[in-house]
């Protein structure tokens, strides 16, 4: 309870309890590079995707950082974005999908957030945050579901093993925020 009341009148100082999208992390779009080596990406997920481009780690105030997708309102995105990526996976109803530029040679962090749907003492809540290292020109689909099964698969299109994900944690305690 000590925990949640602190949770929340952090929340307050930055924004209010009931306005979580007034957090960095939720208000702010993920920015493409625009130079560089590239590959694209495209995003299905049924809850929220941020990415923090050049980094092995989470932090919301690294250049980039920012929303690629999310299904709910109120929140920064890229949804419906498109690059033209070779057909993969097929999105299930309730996936947002979106296709991005990220940068190619370095690790690139993806944030997953399920939102919530269940209660927050239930295992339907998942949030997983992985990174991995794009090769340049490549493209790459990440399928991301919390609601049903908590899980990732992320596919360089056109090859036939799964890309090796690396857990990540937060660059700082307050990375986060």
């Amino acid at each position: 309870m000590k925990t949640a009341l602190s949770l929340c009148l952090l929340t307050m100082a930055l924004g209010g309890c009931g306005n979580i999208a007034a957090v960095k992390s939720f208000n702010t779009p993920y920015g493409s590079p625009t130079s560089g080596d590239t590959a694209r990406l495209r995003v299905i997920a049924d809850g929220m995707v941020r990415a923090v481009p050049g980094k092995d780690c989470v932090d919301w105030y690294s250049p980039g950082a920012g929303v690629i997708a999310v299904p709910q309102k109120g929140f920064a995105d890229r949804n419906g974005e498109s690059l033209g990526m070779p057909k993969g996976a097929t999105a299930m109803q309730g996936d947002v999908v979106s296709e991005v530029l990220v940068p190619a040679g370095k690790p690139f962090t993806l944030h997953f957030l399920d939102g919530g749907r269940g209660s927050y003492n239930s295992v339907t809540n998942c949030l997983g945050m992985f990174y991995f290292v794009p090769q340049k020109g490549a493209d790459y689909e990440v399928v991301v579901h919390g609601y049903s099964a908590c899980g990732v698969k992320l596919q360089q299109l056109g090859a036939e093993a799964p890309v090796q994900v690396t857990k990540a944690e937060y660059c700082s305690a307050m990375a986060n925020f």
